[in-house]
């Protein structure tokens, strides 16, 4: 199953769906910054999620950088920025996911000419919020104003993200401001190949640490459609709707209060987690099954190959012994021989001590023999045997002493 973290959303900031990219900016980094072009001043700077804001080919001042931004954009409907949201995988530790992050940003620059600044959240990043806080002082007689109640757990602890912002101009270091547009991008052919790039690059980098993290579950950046044609997924799977923001508290709201979502949205998601994950396991083991199958199936090729190749070298042996003129010919050729390993004594000493040799027993053979007439080196020639003892040695050999018996037992 691919890993919860497969999420990689590339968003276009213009005019039109953004307010101010300065107040976007704060929302990312949780600063206070002013918008020029507005007037107005965003204060995010009691965040308590933002861990990380790195700058990658850009000055280290995200308010001085989004206003010159905005004020090189005249067009009512310009594009300001890209927001790159991408999920990190919580099993990484954060020192990993700024590596991660700040190598995908300067490989974007460098292939692109991207400049991005780069904000790393962690929800419940800094433990106890002040909400609890406040929770925890009691009421006084005469407070005027009620402590209002938590209404949620300030998000998933396993929610980290990345925010990346990248202008669309290219930044000139040498004088310091915004030069030509990234029309790279702007294209109706080019943008969607660039932005799979850019999955892809995304995808690979991030299941290398993973793998080095020895995270079983891995980043799929494509659909379930995709998936499914290429044999990476079950078919029938259902993308689950998008809850958004206000949604999402609603949800946690009625988990605090009822224990579970008891919302029509909700419940539709439960339904279809409950649907892809039958799906998914059905899947697996009917995968892992034609795998042991396809396993089963090569071993006989292989074993039937390997027995080919040995009747054959047999038939070659065969035809050298009988081929052979003189006698030692015929005895090189028969110790040559791979079928006939009982001529060479070590050889089948180390079959039989490896329990590979073959257990024939002759019936004539495997009988016991007549001390008295016989001899293990000629059984059936009724020779006296070499240790048999004479008439004179037998009468004076001591007979075996007998058990005494007690009186009146």
């Amino acid at each position: 199953m691919r890993h919860k973290a497969s999420r990689f959303e590339v968003k276009v900031r213009n005019r039109s769906n953004t307010a101010s990219i300065v107040a976007a900016a704060a929302y990312c980094t949780g600063g206070r910054y002013r918008c020029d072009r507005t007037g107005k001043v965003k204060n995010y700077s009691r965040r308590r999620d933002v861990v990380s804001v790195e700058s990658i080919k850009l000055p280290n001042d995200p308010e001085k950088v989004f206003n010159a931004a905005c004020s090189k954009e005249k067009h009512p409907r310009a594009r300001l920025a890209r927001e790159i949201l991408v999920s990190l995988p919580h099993e990484l530790p954060l020192k990993r996911q700024r590596v991660l992050v700040r190598g995908f940003c300067l490989w974007m620059h460098d292939r692109y000419g991207m400049s991005s600044m780069a904000a790393i959240h962690h929800p419940l990043a800094h433990g106890l919020d002040q909400e609890i806080l406040r929770d925890m002082i009691p009421m006084t007689e005469g407070q005027k104003e009620v402590p209002k109640l938590r209404k949620d757990e300030r998000g998933n602890p396993l929610n980290q993200h990345v925010h990346i912002l990248c202008p669309t101009r290219f930044w000139n270091d040498e004088t310091g401001s915004f030069g030509q547009k990234i029309r790279d991008l702007d294209g109706i052919v080019s943008g969607p190949q660039i932005v799979q790039e850019m999955r892809d690059e995304w995808q690979k980098r991030v299941n290398r640490e993973l793998t080095k993290a020895n995270v079983p579950m891995l980043v799929d950046l494509r659909s379930y459609e995709k998936a499914a044609a290429n044999g990476d997924a079950p078919g029938g799977l259902t993308p689950q709707p998008k809850m958004g923001p206000r949604n999402t508290a609603r949800k946690r709201r009625r988990i605090l209060e009822n224990g579970s979502d008891d919302t029509h949205l909700g419940k539709t998601r439960a339904k279809i987690q409950a649907k892809n994950e039958e799906l998914w396991k059905s899947w697996l083991l009917i995968r892992d099954l034609e795998r042991e199958k396809a396993r089963l199936k090569d071993s006989e090729l292989i074993a039937a190959k390997n027995e080919t190749a040995r009747l054959a070298k047999v038939d070659e042996a065969n035809t050298n012994i009988e081929s052979a003129r003189t006698a030692d010919a015929r005895a090189k050729a028969i110790e040559n021989a791979p079928h006939l390993d009982t001529l060479d004594p070590t050889r089948a000493a180390i079959l039989w001590a490896q329990g590979r040799m073959e257990k024939k027993i002759d019936p004539k053979s495997d009988r016991t023999i007549d001390p008295e007439t016989e001899t293990a080196a000629t059984p059936e020639s009724k020779q006296q045997p070499r240790f048999a003892m004479s008439q004179k040695a037998k009468q004076r050999a001591r007979p075996p002493r007998q058990r005494q018996r007690k009186i009146g037992s």
